[in-house]
C-alpha cells in the first residue's frame, strides 16, 4: 500500500510539473468554445458455438461475450473506459458468474494515466505487456519519457485444468438431471503483486531507456494447505506437486542510435534475479572477504525490500542487438540474440531460453521498382550452458523474387530451406542416430490480369517440397519425402451485377519409400453485394471446398523399412497394409455482413466440414465432422452529454 501511495504522489507531482499555471489558463479559455463533456465508443456482443464429433477441445462448445469500449472527453481530458460485461462458456452454461473488468485511461497533453485493468510495454526482458490491475502513468516528451505502474498480475484463485469432454447439449441435459459432478484437477494461483517503471533520455532517433520490474507472490493470499506439506496430515497437498511462491527483480537497458540517414543500431539487455520458491531460507554467504561483500550487497537489496535472495535464487542475462544499413535501393539488417538458460522475468515472455540466434536480411528493388529481391537467413543454436544431453542447431534460409511485367503480368518466386543438425552435449551422439536433415521448398506463382468490361485474374502455382535425411548411416529409417503440387486459379468481378466469383483447382503428389499419396482439391466461392449505397452495405458470401485423396503404401521395401513402417503403424493405431485408401473431404461456409452509416456492424457465418482419414495426435479418426456458428454485432456512437451554451 505504501508503494501505491508513493507512486500516486509521484504521478501527481509529475503532472503539476508538466502543467504550468499559464498553460492551464490557456487550456481553460480554449475549452469555453467547445462542448465540456462528450462520449464516444462501441458496444457489442459476440455469440459462438461449435461441435466436433472427435472431441478435440479446439473451441468451447458455446460462448457469449458482451463488451463496451467508451471514451469520455472532459474539457480536453480523454478518459477511455473498457467494460467486459459478460464472458461465459458452456462449462457453466449460465450467466451467473460473468467476468467484469473496468479500466480508465485519461490523457492530458503528453500524460497518460491508467486505472483498473491495463497493460504497458517497457522492455522485452523486464516488462512487455502483461495485464495488471492497478494504477499507472506515462509521460511522453520530446527529450524525456518515463512511466510506471503498481498493481496485481493475478489474484489468488484456484482454477480448473481438466477439460469437460461433453458437448453443450449433453452438458445442458446433465445439468437438468443434476449429473454435473465432474472431477477436476485444481491448481492454485497466489496473488502476484508487481510494480515497474522505465525512464528514457533522448529523442526518438537517439535515446537510452532504463527499466526495472519487481514482482512477488503473496503466499498469505491462499490457505496453507495449498502450499504446505505436513507429514502427519495426509489431507494436505504434497509441497513439490503444488504451487510455489515466486519473486523476481528484472533490470533492463535499451539503446537506439541513428547515424545519419543510413545507419541504425539498437541494443537491448536484461538481467534477472529470480527465486522459484520464496519459502526457501534466506541466502547467506560464508567465508572470506568475498562472502562479506556478497552479504553486504544482498543486504542492500533486502533493506528497501527490492529483492530477497534465497537459496535457489538465480541471476541470468539476456540481450539482443540489431544493425540496419539503408542505402537505397538496397537495405541490409544483421541481428543477434542470446538468452541464458532459465532466464525468467515474471513480467515478460515470448523468447527461447538457452539459445543464441544469428540473423540477416538483404532486400533490394530493381528495374525502376518493377522487381524486388529479398534474402533472409537465421541460425539458432542452443545448449549455452553445455549441460544438455545434445546440442541442437536449426537454420532457415529464404530467397524471394517478385517481378511485374507491365500492368498485367506478375511473377512471384519463393525458395526456403530449413536445416536441422544435432551435436554432442553432455553425451556423445552415436553417428547412426544423429539428426542431420534439410527441407527444401520452392513456390512459383505467375499471374495475369485481363481488363475488359470486368477484371479477370488468372493465376498458376507450382510448389516443390522435399525433406531429405543427410545422415547416410540411418539405414532403414531414411524416410525422404518429396511433394509436388500444381494449381490453377481464376477470379472475376462483375461490376454491373455486384458479383465476384473465384475458382481454384490444386493437385498434389507426395512420395516416399513408405507410401505414395495424391490428392485433388477443388474450391469455389461467390460474394454478392445485395446493397451498395453510401450509407449502407449488405453483402453475403459462400464457399465450397472438396478434396479427394488416394493413399497407398508401397510394396518394394527392405525388411528394415517394413519393420519400421509396422512399428509406426502400431503407434498410430493402424495395421500395416498395402491396400489403397480413397477419401473424400468436404467443407462449406456461408456468411453475411452489414454496415449501416458506419455505426451498426453485424456479421454471421455458418461453417460445416467433414474430413476423412485424419491422423491426429497418434489417433486415427475415420471421419471428423466439425460445425461452427458465429453471430457478432457492434454499435459505434458519439454524443454530447453537456453542450456549450451560446453567448
Amino acid at each position: 500500500m505504501k508503494r501505491c501511495i508513493l507512486l500516486l504522489n509521484f504521478l501527481c507531482f509529475s503532472l503539476l510539473l508538466g502543467l504550468p499555471l499559464t498553460s492551464m489558463a490557456q487550456e481553460s479559455e480554449r475549452h469555453t468554445i467547445v462542448d465540456p463533456l462528450t462520449v464516444s465508443g462501441t458496444v457489442g456482443t459476440q455469440i459462438t458455438s461449435s461441435w466436433n464429433n472427435a472431441d478435440l477441445h479446439y473451441n468451447s462448445p458455446f460462448s457469449a461475450v458482451a463488451y463496451a469500449d467508451m471514451t469520455f472527453n472532459l474539457y480536453g481530458i480523454s478518459i477511455p473506459m473498457s467494460l467486459n460485461l459478460i464472458n461465459v462458456s458452456a462449462e457453466q452454461f449460465s450467466f451467473s458468474n460473468p467476468t467484469f473488468t473496468l479500466n480508465f485511461r485519461p490523457t492530458w497533453k503528453k500524460f497518460t494515466f491508467y486505472f483498473g485493468t491495463a497493460c504497458m510495454n517497457f522492455s522485452n526482458y523486464t516488462y512487455n505487456g502483461i495485464s495488471f490491475d492497478g494504477v499507472g502513468m506515462e509521460y511522453k516528451g520530446d527529450k524525456f519519457r518515463f512511466g510506471g505502474f503498481y498493481g496485481n498480475f493475478n489474484h489468488a484463485t484456484t482454477f480448473r485444468t481438466k477439460l469437460d469432454d461433453r458437448d453443450a447439449i449433453q452438458y445442458l441435459s446433465d445439468s437438468l438431471l443434476g449429473l454435473n459432478n465432474v472431477a477436476y484437477t485444481t491448481f492454485p494461483h497466489f496473488e502476484r503483486k508487481a510494480y515497474a517503471a522505465h525512464m528514457a533520455i533522448g529523442s526518438l532517433r537517439n535515446y537510452v531507456d532504463f527499466s526495472f520490474l519487481h514482482a512477488v507472490d503473496d503466499t498469505a493470499s491462499l490457505p496453507a494447505q495449498w502450499y504446505m506439506y505436513d507429514m502427519m496430515d495426509t489431507t494436505l497437498f504434497v509441497r513439490d506437486s503444488t504451487v510455489k511462491g515466486k519473486e523476481n527483480l528484472a533490470l533492463g537497458m535499451k539503446g537506439h542510435f541513428t547515424i545519419g540517414k543510413n545507419v541504425l543500431f539498437e541494443a537491448n539487455l536484461g538481467a534477472s534475479l529470480f527465486t522459484p520458491d520464496v519459502a526457501r531460507a534466506e541466502m547467506e554467504m560464508k567465508g572470506g572477504s568475498g562472502a562479506a561483500v556478497a552479504n553486504k550487497l544482498m543486504g542492500m537489496l533486502r533493506k528497501p525490500k527490492l529483492y530477497n535472495p534465497r537459496y535457489g535464487s538465480e541471476l541470468r542475462f539476456a540481450g539482443d542487438a540489431l544493425l540496419n544499413l539503408n542505402f537505397k535501393p538496397v537495405s541490409a539488417t544483421l541481428t543477434y540474440r542470446f538468452v541464458q538458460p532459465d532466464y525468467t522475468s515474471l513480467g515478460a515472455n515470448g523468447f527461447n531460453q538457452n539459445a543464441q540466434t544469428f540473423g540477416g536480411n538483404i532486400s533490394a528493388s530493381m528495374f525502376s521498382n518493377t522487381a524486388f529481391l529479398s534474402l533472409n537467413g537465421y541460425l539458432q543454436r542452443d545448449n549455452l550452458d553445455k549441460k544438455q544431453l545434445f546440442t541442437n542447431q536449426v537454420g532457415s534460409y529464404t530467397v524471394s523474387w517478385s517481378n511485374f511485367f507491365g500492368e498485367n503480368v506478375g511473377l512471384d518466386v519463393l525458395y526456403n530451406a530449413v536445416t536441422q543438425n544435432q551435436f554432442d552435449g553432455v553425451m556423445e551422439i552415436p553417428e547412426e542416430v544423429r539428426i542431420n536433415q534439410i527441407t527444401h521448398s520452392l513456390d512459383v506463382t505467375p499471374s495475369y490480369t485481363l481488363s475488359l468490361d470486368n477484371d479477370h485474374t488468372f493465376s498458376l502455382n507450382f510448389n516443390l517440397l522435399q525433406n531429405k535425411n543427410l545422415n547416410k548411416l540411418m539405414e532403414g529409417m531414411s524416410f525422404d519425402v518429396t511433394t509436388t503440387s500444381y494449381g490453377l486459379g481464376y477470379e472475376v468481378y462483375l461490376a454491373s451485377s455486384r458479383l465476384s466469383l473465384d475458382a481454384n483447382y490444386d493437385y498434389s503428389l507426395s512420395r516416399s519409400i513408405g507410401n505414395s499419396y495424391n490428392s485433388h482439391c477443388l474450391s469455389g466461392g461467390a460474394r454478392y453485394n445485395f446493397v451498395e449505397k453510401e450509407d449502407m452495405t449488405l453483402s453475403g458470401y459462400a464457399r465450397l471446398v472438396m478434396a479427394y485423396s488416394i493413399d497407398k503404401e508401397e510394396e518394394d521395401l527392405s525388411d528394415a523399412e517394413k519393420h519400421v513402417l509396422s512399428y509406426l503403424a502400431r503407434r498410430i493405431g493402424r495395421e500395416a497394409s498395402t491396400e489403397m485408401t480413397r477419401d473424400l473431404s468436404v467443407a462449406a461456409r456461408v456468411g453475411a455482413s452489414l454496415n449501416y452509416k458506419d455505426r451498426h456492424n453485424a456479421s454471421l457465418y455458418l461453417a460445416v466440414s467433414n474430413y476423412s482419414d485424419n491422423i491426429i495426435i497418434g489417433q486415427h479418426v475415420a471421419v471428423n465432422t466439425d460445425v461452427r456458428f458465429m453471430l457478432e454485432y457492434s454499435y459505434s456512437f458519439a454524443s454530447r452529454l453537456i453542450k456549450t451554451h451560446k453567448r
